[in-house]
Order: structure tokens, then sequence, then C-alpha cells
């Protein structure tokens, strides 16, 4: 056989080492999903060989394997989906039990994306309809999320799985899961790096380590992001905290421009629905998220093209990159950090180039906005933060 540009590797699943799972992917991305249990994985074995033995009960494709197809080489495929249909299609042929198939890339909906690039892919190799039948009837296929050391399955029953990422938990429904991680651990990446960048702190780490911060993090997961979330108090809170918990320990070393990627697209995406569902159901604007937006007008209002023509901003440490899109960031560097509030709030918040939309349509946003730089350019941005935390 040919040498498989997928790594891939077998891990018991119980203890006697009777059932097994195969692991495909890249041996980062298996370092990165099992945790510990990585160090229980065979490696350097034959998946042809495996592919055929019935104490296998499924495949699990880590966070770097891919869902889409591309035009495979039949012997050496290139892609998780053409792996599964060469290995499933020796297990039909030898008229074995289907296994229960598990992607975890980072894509909504990533069973069904898997399942449709293995009929195309069997349909491109030309195999035989009853192994279609066969594929589609009798194998499990099963979204799935990671989380904050957790790793949501979304199915009805228990599944042949390992403790993966220290805890499995079945879900009927990955959305509201996937709705909590990009609000509240996607916002309060947005929150940390704005805010704590503003502030003149370097890293992840330096940044969850201030009290005063934390008190603005937590107050904005907690009282304003939290309630629009539909979840439980307790389950809000726990979660809260692992995502605190993550911050620190797991991206504290962290730091500009990293954590600042995309920061933009990052808030229309995790902080913008929050800070929206908070005035809707409140008729009133949560103080700590619309704090984040105003800390990241006043860190963006500084940026500048260099004479190489590369955005920068100026930082206690010296110029330091921004890895934004440009279009966004010319629409900033058009603006000061020093212009009279009102001004720079009109001008941030009403250009459809950064958020889509003119923001200004927030009922009472512009003015909040507004006092929120005001108390940073009189006040400086800590005491602007402490206000706004009511602290």
């Amino acid at each position: 056989m040919s040498e498989m540009q997928l790594a891939c590797a077998a891990m018991p699943l119980n203890a006697e080492s009777s059932v097994y799972a195969l692991v495909a992917g890249s041996r980062e991305g298996m370092k990165s999903l099992l945790g510990s249990r990585s160090e229980n994985l065979q490696r350097r074995i034959d998946p042809l060989e495996w592919a055929v033995k019935p104490e296998v009960r499924c495949l699990i494709g880590d966070e770097g394997a891919d869902v889409s197809i591309q035009e495979d080489d039949r012997e050496t495929p290139q892609t998780l989906p053409g792996l599964a249909v060469m290995l499933l299609y020796l297990r039909y042929q030898a008229h074995l039990s289907g296994w229960t198939l598990l992607p975890c890339v980072s894509l909504p909906h990533n069973a069904a994306h898997l399942q449709e690039a293995m009929i195309a892919c069997a349909l491109h190799w030309k195999l035989p309809a009853a192994f279609l039948q066969w594929l589609v009837t009798e194998n499990t296929f099963a979204s799935t999320m990671t989380d904050c050391a957790e790793w949501l399955i979304e199915t009805d029953k228990p599944l042949p799985v390992p403790e993966i990422a220290e805890a499995v938990r079945y879900v009927r429904d990955l959305q509201p899961y996937a709705l909590r991680k990009q609000w509240m651990l996607g916002g309060a990446g947005v929150i940390t790096a704005a805010v704590g960048t503003l502030c003149g702190m370097n890293t992840i780490g330096a940044i969850m380590r201030d009290g005063d911060f934390r008190s603005l993090l937590g107050k904005a997961l907690t009282e304003e992001i939290m309630p629009g979330l539909k979840i439980s108090r307790e389950e809000g809170l726990q979660y809260a905290a692992r995502v605190c918990a993550y911050l620190e320990n797991a991206c504290g070393e962290e730091a500009w421009p990293a954590i600042g990627e995309n920061l933009l697209a990052r808030f229309v995406a995790c902080v913008l629905p929050a800070l929206a569902a908070y005035e809707k159901e409140n008729a009133a604007l949560p103080s700590c998220l619309c704090f984040a937006l105003s800390s990241l007008i006043m860190l963006y209002a500084g940026v500048r093209k260099n004479a190489e023509g590369e955005y920068r901003l100026p930082t206690e440490e010296g110029d330091a990159p921004v890895l934004e899109q440009e279009y966004a960031l010319a629409a900033f560097s058009r603006m000061s950090c020093d212009m009279p509030p009102e001004s720079l709030a009109y001008a941030a918040l009403s250009d459809y180039e950064i958020w889509g939309c003119d923001l200004r349509e927030i009922d009472g946003l512009e003015d909040k906005v507004t006092d929120q730089l005001r108390d940073m350019q009189l006040l400086g941005a800590k005491s602007a933060l402490l206000r706004a935390a009511g602290l």
C-alpha cells in the first residue's frame, strides 16, 4: 500500500482493549483532540488491515481532517471522506457491521457534510449501488463539537466512543451549544483582546489576571450574554467559569497580534448578536458589551499604514501589525482616537464597511459609545473600564 497522506492510528475504547476506534488526521490534531488519551494510540498501523477487524467500532476524524471531497487517488486518499469510503468498502466486502463516524472538524452539521462527501466519493469511484445503500443504512454519522475540554456529540443514544478531552457529552441538538460557544467563548475572546490591549496588557494571561478586567468580563458573561442564550443559570455560570479558565490557562501566552486576528469579524459574529439581543429584551444597553465595542473603536482608530503599506497600531512596545480585513482598517485609518467623542462614535458606528450595517440604528448605542469614548479620553482606559463595570 502507498503511504497514506492522513495519519491513522488505533485507540482502545475500553480497559480490556476489546473494542477500538480508528483515528484519522494529523498527528498534532490527534494530540489536540485526545489530550492524554493520545498516549494510548497504536501508531503506524495499516488501516486496510484494521478496517476488517470486527472489534473496530468507529472512525474519528480529528479537527484537522477535512470533510470536503477532492479528486483523490483511490489507492492513497487525501481526505477523510476518501479514507472512510476505502476502509468501509473493505468492511462491506467482508460482510462486517458498519461504523459510527465522528468528524471533529469545526463546521456546523459536520456529519452531514462528511456523509455527503463520502457518497460523492463512492459515486466517483463507481462503487456498487448496494454499497451505497449499506453506507447510508448500516453506518451512524454523528455531528460533534469540541468546547472548553468537553466533547459534544449529537445523538439520542450512547455511542462507542472513548472519553476524549476529559468528558464526552451526548446531546440531542448541538445548535444551543454552538451558540453558547459562539457568544460566550467567542465573545470573551473578543472582549479580552480589545479591552485588555487598549489597557496596555500584552498577553491573555496578564489580562485575565487583572482583577478589574475579570470583573468586567464576569459581568459581561453572566449578566449580559448568558440571559440571551436561554440556558439555566447553573449551566451558564459553570460554562462562564470554564471559559475564564480556558483563556487564562490554555491561551495565557498568546499575545498581540495573534489575539487580535480578525477582531472586527469576530465582534460582529460573537458580541454584536448578544448586544442586540440584550437591548431588545431589556430596552436598555449592556454596559460591558458596549465598552468592548467602544474599546475596539478607540483601539483601531489609531491604526495607520507604514512606509511598506502595512497597517500597524502603536503600542507601549512599539508599532504592532494588525491582522484584519484591509477595507475595515482603511475605514478606521480615516479616524483618530483624539477626535471629539461624538464625531468618532458617529464615524465608526455608521460605517457599513466595518460592521456590515449602521450600528446607530440600535437605540441609544451612539450616545452610550460617545460617553464611553469620552471617559477613555478624559479618564484613561482603565478608569473608563471601572465605570463601565460599575466598580
